[in-house]
């Protein structure tokens, strides 16, 4: 039988981290109705969801998807992909051994409804070390080709791991970082790879945890401290307050551009670049970029309307204005931290 990867519909999709894996998240119902309201909007309803099997204790993120299914229209699930990171152990240690990727596509399944479910994606979250690569996509190809998921995606996989992957079979999307401030996708040649083989991108975090937006420039002396106690966002280098006052200028650099020359705000700004390098033609010596798919995230219905809300066209001249600020204010901070730091682009 021949497969191939799932379509990734649409231009954004929607991240579910902030709504489980925080330290006071918020209510399940609160979420479930966001999730409503982002798949239903008429202007900007996604069909790409991201979630995580770890994200928050006792499957708190499967949970929400679970209360999700269970209140949405069936006809609209039919025609949402649903993505979903697995494949660590409790103390979040990577294992892609045959028994663990087992456990884990079997937990992340049962919360599916078995009629009329969205295609489930399944992604190991890192690369395991300990286990061939090869063998660890072929794991999850078995659930494929048995139904119980749809497709496969990766995560923070390099160009040589890609290429094992791909030679298993079929890759539906691969999911990294890419925002304004982190654009190493681009500077390993990643996205050059992926542009070859037509793999789009899933773009997380495009907003830089929350740094690219309006409330992080317009409460910029507070803005780390008022993090609450707890959040996985204090061990991050670009949230400590140093390298966040090194980078400082240049935040203040791109609210200005977006405010005073494009009229948005800086959230929209940030994603509107990444709209902008997704598809371009003769991009930093890519013949032509591959799909990105950003996906914001927001636990309210207002975050929402705001993060997807207010784009504007860029244009090259805007890219090379863009550029021009980071060549004046590069930015200092690891995407998350030295010790982390092995775990990326394996």
């Amino acid at each position: 039988m021949t497969y191939s990867p799932v379509a990734i519909p649409g231009t954004f999709g929607f991240g579910t981290m902030s709504m489980t894996w925080k330290p006071t998240p918020p209510p399940i119902k609160q979420s479930v109705e966001t999730l409503k309201f982002v798949t239903t909007h008429p202007e900007f309803g996604v069909q790409l969801l991201n979630g995580g099997e770890f994200y928050g204790p006792n499957d708190a993120n499967l949970k929400v998807f679970e209360e999700f299914f269970k209140a949405s229209d069936p006809e609209i699930l039919k025609n949402l992909v649903v993505s979903i990171k697995g494949g660590l152990t409790e103390t979040l240690a990577t294992d892609g051994s045959k028994e663990n990727i087992s456990r884990s596509i079997k937990n992340v399944a049962s919360y599916f409804p078995k009629e009329n479910r969205p295609k489930i994606l399944f992604e190991i979250a890192r690369v395991d070390k300990k286990v061939p690569y090869e063998e660890t996509i072929g794991y999850i190809a078995d659930f494929v080709k048995d139904g119980t998921i749809d497709g496969i995606s990766l995560s923070e996989v390099g160009i040589e791991t890609l290429n094992k992957a791909i030679q298993v079979f079929p890759i539906s999307c691969v999911e990294l970082e890419l925002n304004l401030f982190a654009q190493e996708v681009i500077s390993t040649g990643i996205l050059a790879e992926l542009s070859k083989h037509k793999i789009p991108l899933v773009a997380y975090s495009p907003l830089c945890r929350g740094i690219l937006t309006d409330l992080a420039v317009e409460t910029a002396d507070t803005f780390i401290s008022d993090i609450p106690k707890g959040d996985i966002r204090h061990n991050f280098d670009k949230f400590q307050p140093e390298n966040f006052e090194h980078n400082l200028p240049a935040l203040k650099a791109l609210y200005n551009y977006a405010h005073d020359v494009k009229g948005t705000s800086l959230e929209s700004l940030a994603l509107s670049w990444i709209l902008k390098v997704s598809g371009a033609k003769n991009f930093r010596g890519i013949d032509q970029v591959t799909h990105i798919l950003p996906i914001p995230s927001g636990s309210t219905k207002e975050r929402v309307t705001a993060n997807f809300s207010n784009f504007v066209e860029l244009t090259d001249e805007d890219l090379k204005n863009i550029d021009a600020i980071f060549e004046k204010h590069p930015i200092k901070g690891l995407r998350y931290n030295v010790h982390m730091e092995d775990t990326l682009f394996q």
